[in-house]
């Protein structure tokens, strides 16, 4: 009986444990948390499958784009306004780039000028004021600016520049004789390594029209009209708008009397002649003029300092016959102070070249 009682109770404890709960795997063998299984893990319910915007499984996000150098920039529009003698909120700031420039200069050497060989950090600014543009550059900090280029409408193109000059000269001045020039040939004189400015010279006879274009903005242009045996005859400046102001001036007005044919023809050479003298503050001239009798005269007057030169053309046509002819001319808006006359005629295109007259000291007080 004991023996039956014994396997009736063994029986049991084996029914018992079979009906029990089963043991749990442990962590490390749960499939879900395995990472070398070869097979991408699942995304979770609800979460997409695509990367997140702006993460690149590959590569890191871009950088931002540099922020604008709010000191250099404050600095390069307050020069440029300065120069154009305009407020700040007219000029607009187009495009920046940070550079690297060579030496102090920033880029933009000036003639004459030394400069630390450094490399100096800083920035080239286009800036927009009136209508054109301007390269400004600066340093880093903006403590050092330079103005180094204007783009002006004409700039690109010197001969427009010339044209522009030229018309100006042709019609305010028509004694120069300037339209009965043939053509002008250009050559570019600028000094070698020179930036930022340009020197044009067209030729074209004995007259010559040089244009230079200095660093700073203004004046824009700066041109001289000189002749091989007269000289420098006029000065002045030319704005990008096609604005011409005379330098130096001397207001001329001239009387030209008519052809006098009574005078004998062998004694003309000895009859002709100038005198200069000073009368109620302006330089009167007297001139008797050995010429062609179907000539029409223009005079007009340039200055160089205090030298004045008269120069006279024939616009009209040339014939055989000779005459003479009085001229009397007045060159007022002086300052007091001693001058030099000088009287150079009659030229007509290649026929008659330009001569001297006469010359004389004067002095107004």
């Amino acid at each position: 009986m004991k023996m039956r009682h014994l396997a009736l109770l063994s029986l049991l404890a084996l029914l018992l444990a079979a009906c029990g709960p089963r043991p749990q795997p442990t962590p490390e063998a749960t499939p879900s948390e395995k990472t070398d299984t070869g097979t991408p893990a699942q995304p979770t319910p609800g979460e997409s499958p695509l990367p997140k915007p702006g993460i690149s499984p590959i590569s890191p996000p871009p950088s931002p784009p540099p922020a604008e150098p709010v000191a250099a920039a404050a600095a390069a529009v307050a020069y440029l306004a300065a120069e154009l003698d305009i407020s700040p909120e007219e000029v607009t700031v187009l495009s920046f780039e940070p550079v690297e420039w060579s030496d102090a200069s920033l880029g933009c050497p000036q003639p004459g000028m030394m400069y630390v060989q450094v490399i100096t950090p800083g920035y080239r600014f286009l800036l927009e004021a009136e209508g054109r543009e301007y390269e400004v550059h600066t340093d880093r900090t903006g403590q050092s600016v330079v103005v180094c280029q204007s783009a002006s409408p004409h700039e690109s193109d010197p001969e427009a520049i010339f044209q522009a000059l030229l018309a100006h000269l042709t019609q305010t001045y028509p004694g120069f004789g300037l339209d009965q020039q043939g053509e002008w040939a250009q050559e570019d004189v600028t000094p070698p390594g020179l930036v930022g400015a340009s020197t044009q010279i067209w030729r074209s006879g004995e007259w010559s029209v040089q244009i230079s274009h200095p660093v700073v903005p203004q004046p824009t242009y700066e041109a001289i009209l000189a002749h091989q045996r007269a000289g420098i005859v006029w000065t002045g400046t030319l704005e990008a708008d096609g604005q011409v102001t005379d330098t130096e001036t001397a207001l001329l007005s001239a009387d030209i009397g008519p052809c006098d044919e009574t005078i004998p023809a062998d004694t003309l050479q000895e009859w002709a002649g100038v005198e200069v003298t000073v009368q109620d503050g302006a330089i009167h001239i007297e001139q008797n003029l050995s010429y062609v009798c179907c000539a029409e005269l223009a005079l007009a007057a340039g200055r160089e300092g205090t030298t004045i030169k008269v120069i006279e053309t024939n616009i009209g046509e040339v014939c055989r016959c000779m005459c003479g002819y009085q001229v009397a001319a007045d060159l007022t808006e002086l300052s007091p102070g001693a001058y030099t006359v000088e009287v150079w005629g009659v030229q007509h295109f290649d026929v008659h070249p330009l001569e001297s007259l006469g010359r004389a000291e004067v002095t107004i007080p």
